[in-house]
């Protein structure tokens, strides 16, 4: 098997030395193939929509907070979203909750230039809708 050299924050290799002692994998690299399983799961997931979609989308920002690059993002697919909800988080990062309604493949690149935003932690996509 490959071995890939991953960089990462001291706390995020904290939480994963964690995650493999509560989660009872074998080693650090059985954690990474599990979540890199899940995100290529939800990734394969959204490929395959078509037509159009309802989708629920949280986004969670950095403590450094949202960024305007994030903001101008939203605003070029402004078009797709019914609602958006804004919170601070207790940490100090910001959240965003968003229903946006379209065309799956506009869905998927408005979530594709979201993830690519620096101050773009994680990004959770829930279709309610098809």
């Amino acid at each position: 098997m490959p071995i890939v050299a991953v960089s990462m924050p001291e706390s995020d290799l904290e939480e994963l030395e964690r995650l493999q002692e509560i989660g009872g994998f074998a080693s650090r690299s059985d954690v990474v193939r599990h979540a890199l399983q899940s995100l290529l799961a939800e990734h394969r997931s959204l490929e395959s929509l078509e037509g159009e979609v309802t989708a629920v989308i949280t986004v969670m920002y950095s403590d450094k907070g949202k960024s305007s690059g994030c903001s101008k993002v939203q605003h070029e697919h402004s078009h797709l979203l019914s609602a958006i909800m804004h919170a601070h988080s207790n940490k100090g990062g910001c959240v965003d909750v968003m229903v946006a309604k379209g065309d799956s493949g506009e869905i998927r690149t408005f979530l594709r230039d979201l993830r690519m935003q620096k101050p773009v932690m994680r990004v959770f996509v829930n279709v309610i809708g098809r």
